[in-house]
């Protein structure tokens, strides 16, 4: 692991893949940082959905102002008004709302995944804490005289077991990011078709609007032409045919969605790559954080044996005196 620190104070953390390959790795947020970013994330989806919903609505209302007197007539200032406003703020705070749901499920299912890899390591360093015993007690008994021929033998069984450990931890780590509702796809990159299932399932609702509202246009379009139709015709129309599409184009976009959130987003294998050599950073660190406090507890237990030793020493000292 290298660290690297820049000229703006942010920790960057390199680690090197199986296959040689360098995985940056940002630093971890924290709880309050994780939150500022769910919800700029959420305003900055609402606003992209609002001004997409602004310019047709718009239009259409600069159309109606300019083309139709009727509806000059029909409508005040106030009504105009709700007309431009009230259809980009429906789509603000629907998708502000709808990415923020869906960033809170996110950080449940990794904070989730984090506990149980958390309490798998543990209890993995616990059983490598008793493993570390057996050999302590294995080298005494190769110690003893007439067991030095078996020593080279016990130094290469325990080197065999570490490597097999460590194969035995990334196969683990690996198999629960396989396992946490992701499809690994061959590769350092996604394919165009997986970069279009994974956005269409962290962003339905952009998708209908993209082509629901396109579609309304088309339909009142074609209404349009028909002078034989009064405007009010055209416009019931324009809605009942819009509906159904934008109805069936949901149907379709959801069921899809729904697709990919039981079978999981794609992923590449160097995505795995990185989460493993993630995921051996925290266990190393959790290791080195228990060294640290084996040791700091070994000074006190240490500190408190001579301070024990300096009280007899005192109290015997006291009682020679008394006696003399």
């Amino acid at each position: 692991v290298t660290m690297i620190i820049s000229r703006t104070s942010k920790v960057k953390l390199h680690l090197k893949s199986k296959n040689n390959t360098i995985v940056n790795m940002p630093r971890s947020y924290t709880p309050q940082e994780h939150a500022d970013v769910t919800v700029w994330e959420s305003m900055k989806a609402g606003f992209i959905s609002g001004g997409l919903a602004a310019i047709p609505t718009s239009m259409g209302l600069y159309a109606a102002m300019n083309f139709s007197p009727k509806f000059v007539k029909a409508t005040n200032w106030q009504s105009r008004t709700a007309l431009a406003i009230m259809p980009p703020l429906f789509a603000f705070a629907y998708a502000a709302e709808s990415k923020l749901v869906h960033r809170m499920h996110e950080m449940a299912s990794e904070a989730e995944h984090s506990k149980n890899m958390a309490e798998w390591t543990q209890q993995h360093v616990l059983k490598e804490h008793r493993e570390q015993l057996k050999r302590m007690s294995t080298q005494k008994i190769l110690a003893q005289p007439g067991m030095a021929g078996q020593k080279m033998i016990g130094a290469t069984t325990a080197g065999d077991t570490n490597e097999e450990q460590e194969r035995e931890i990334n196969s683990k780590f690996r198999e629960s990011i396989v396992n946490s509702g992701v499809r690994v796809v061959p590769g350092s990159s996604l394919g165009v078709h997986h970069k279009i299932a994974n956005f269409w399932q962290e962003n339905p609702f952009k998708i209908l609007a993209g082509i629901g509202i396109p579609s309304v246009l088309y339909i009142f379009r074609g209404k349009a032409g028909q002078e034989h139709l009064q405007m009010q015709m055209k416009v019931m129309h324009t809605r009942v045919l819009g509906q159904a599409t934008v109805i069936t184009m949901l149907l379709t976009l959801m069921g899809f969605k729904e697709y990919m959130d039981r079978t999981g987003k794609f992923i590449t294998e160097s995505d795995v790559e990185a989460r493993v050599a993630q995921m051996q950073q925290s266990r190393i660190e959790l290791l080195n954080r228990l060294q640290r406090e084996k040791v700091e507890h070994e000074k006190v237990a240490e500190q408190r044996r001579k301070a024990h030793e300096a009280d007899l020493k005192m109290r015997d000292a006291k009682k020679l005196l008394q006696d003399a």
